[in-house]
């Protein structure tokens, strides 16, 4: 729909400029790389035990709105210059996967993957991360730049390659949802709708993989952990159908999980979404805040780097104590030393 809007009345600057940044992974990659030094302008605060890190303030244009949240800041190192020395070496490897980081977490959250290293750690899971993967392409799409985000992902389906893989694992339910639509986007192009077919059916998001493929157990973690809330995202439980594999895993990991009203209803991130529309996003988010409240846990846990943005954005503002983690961070701060 956007896209056919965009045709027929011309595409917006701020589209056009994204897509023309986009589909030039490296320059992508540059901007993402700079945009460190470019937010040090605008101040950092940390909190959350130091693993959260916000911009104190925003320029004046986006201030206004944005205000019900705190906005998180690019990491220092992106998770793709690290994995080379955090990777282990899998001699008789069980699986053999790729990660898949996406943006927000290769270049925004590079824990929430670092964490999914030290859980796969010991379980015969040997792991690839190919450098020349690029965003899934999903913000192309909400934005109706259909060329973009085809190049986009013909880029991704040749940085990985299926044969070699049993699968490749993201811990971002947006981006599974999205690269497993891919063969529709090639309707007319036979050749690249097959291999797009090859690279969507080895797409699984984190938690069903630890859930359903590595079959971690309770005797991996240390039991009598914290209470604990989860948020499903969106894309993991209405897009992937995802349901059951993040809650076990929380009872799996030692958590006291408490379950919470509405706790499959959107937190209002959305991405681009929050940024078009502050005002619908601020009250969903409300909502999601008074329901955690109400389930007064130690921790969130979730599965999505959008939602943890959110999420841990509104209760930093509100000077919440409860901590937010990804499923990764939450289990890896659960394993049992072996």
């Amino acid at each position: 729909m956007v896209a056919r809007i965009q045709d027929q009345e011309g595409h917006e600057l701020d589209s056009r400029l994204l897509s023309l940044a986009m589909s030039n992974r490296r320059f992508f990659h540059g901007l993402l790389r700079s945009a460190r030094f470019a937010q040090k302008a605008f101040g950092v605060k940390t909190s959350d035990g130091g693993k959260a890190r916000f911009v104190r303030h925003l320029p004046m244009l986006l201030s206004k709105e944005h205000r019900f949240r705190e906005i998180p800041r690019m990491a220092d190192t992106p998770f793709r210059d690290k994995f080379p020395k955090l990777r282990e070496k899998v001699d008789h490897p069980r699986f053999t996967v790729a990660l898949f980081g996406g943006c927000a977490q290769d270049f925004m959250f590079p824990e929430h993957l670092e964490a999914g290293l030290e859980t796969f750690r010991g379980r015969q899971t040997d792991v690839r991360y190919p450098m020349s993967q690029t965003c899934c392409g999903l913000p192309l799409m909400m934005m109706g730049e259909t060329a973009a985000e085809l190049q986009t992902a013909k880029q991704n389906i040749k940085a990985f390659d299926p044969a070699t893989l049993d699968n490749i694992v993201t811990l971002c339910p947006s981006c599974a949802s999205h690269l497993k639509n891919y063969p529709n986007l090639f309707e007319n192009d036979p050749e690249w709708r097959l291999m797009a077919e090859r690279f969507a059916e080895k797409i699984i998001d984190y938690s069903s993989f630890m859930h359903d493929k590595l079959g971690v157990g309770a005797e991996d973690f240390d039991q009598g952990g914290p209470r604990a809330a989860y948020h499903a995202p969106c894309h993991l439980c209405r897009g992937l159908g995802v349901h059951d594999a993040p809650r076990e895993l929380l009872r799996t990991g030692g958590y006291d999980y408490v379950e919470m009203q509405e706790e499959e209803v959107c937190c209002g991130f959305g991405g681009s979404y929050s940024v078009k529309f502050p005002r619908i996003s601020e009250q969903i988010l409300k909502n999601k805040l008074d329901h955690i409240r109400e389930a007064d846990p130690s921790v969130l846990v979730t599965d999505c780097p959008g939602c943890v943005m959110q999420i841990r954005g509104g209760l930093a503002k509100h000077e919440s104590n409860v901590r937010v983690r990804h499923m990764s961070e939450a289990l890896a701060e659960r394993l049992r030393e072996k």
